[in-house]
């Protein structure tokens, strides 16, 4: 019986012991953030969701935490020329619902560029309808949503400014969320580090040339001190040629990553987790076949 005792004990003192190894050793591993670096094709909601689905899905096989879409990733930049406004819904549409189930049954999480309509129920008040990154859980659910801010004049003449710059928890980190242009001015970034924000993290449909980004992700990153992850796309959307536009990983002020292509890809950056911010370990590209 004594010894019976014995065993129990030592047991009852190892059982929590392998427990915490367990999870400190998960703690140990990368935190894996994908980048669907791909062309939308205008206006096309269906085969643009099934193009998520497959890069969701390929992002779970390499085991990422979260895969992060590019601007409007659903419709393309120019959409309303081909599709027009008055199908948007308020969010989240069937689209991102259907997307919602598919990241609840893969278990990864999705930060995806679409748009939402809020209804005004006031008189004489027009509907908003929102360029909205929403924050899709492991769980399926939407735990927050980034409306942009910085709309471009003409362009995005359909489209509400946002009046918050959003942090929420990402892998356990606090996150800024920004959509493309929003990262031009200095005073979204610098909400967000006052907010508590570890790292930063853009959609965009940002192209090169004239009105290109320049050093804009490097000097945000510069001036919070924080990570900055951007998921730029590729193709031709009407008037647009992103297929030099760069999807960018800039860490103290300094660009340590970019990528470019013609091609979509999926992007795998590895981050060591660190405090108070993760650190960049590498990059690994899946190019689309």
């Amino acid at each position: 019986m004594a010894r019976l005792i014995l065993v129990l004990i030592c047991l009852a003192l190892c059982f929590p012991v392998s427990h915490a190894t367990e999870a400190n050793a998960l703690d140990q591993k990368p935190l894996i953030i994908a980048l669907m670096h791909f062309a939308p094709e205008l206006g096309a909601l269906e085969s643009n969701q099934v193009a998520i689905d497959k890069a969701l899905t390929l992002a779970k096989q390499h085991n990422a935490h979260w895969m992060l879409t590019p601007e409007l990733a659903l419709t393309g930049y120019y959409f309303e020329k081909v599709i027009g406004t008055d199908w948007i819904k308020p969010g989240p549409d069937i689209h991102v619902r259907a997307l919602q189930q598919r990241a609840q049954e893969l278990g990864i999480g999705l930060l995806l560029g679409h748009l939402e309509r809020q209804l005004k129920p006031q008189l004489n008040l027009q509907p908003a309808t929102f360029n909205t990154l929403f924050v899709i859980n492991d769980e399926g659910r939407v735990v927050a949503r980034h409306r942009k801010i910085n709309t471009v004049p003409q362009s995005e003449d359909w489209s509400t400014k946002g009046s918050i710059a959003t942090v929420t928890n990402i892998a356990g980190y606090r996150a800024g969320l920004l959509i493309c242009a929003d990262a031009w001015p200095t005073d979204h970034a610098a909400r967000q580090k006052e907010q508590g924000a570890q790292l930063i993290l853009s959609a965009a449909n940002w192209g090169p040339g004239p009105y290109g980004p320049e050093d804009t992700w490097e000097k945000r990153s510069r001036e919070t001190g924080l990570p900055v992850i951007v998921n730029n796309r590729t193709g031709i959307d009407k008037t647009l040629d992103m297929r030099a536009a760069t999807s960018v990983v800039a860490v103290a002020g300094r660009r340590v990553f970019e990528y470019q292509s013609d091609k979509g890809a999926l992007v795998l950056l590895y981050w060591e987790r660190t405090q108070p911010s993760p650190t960049f370990i590498r990059a690994e590209i899946i190019e689309s076949q």
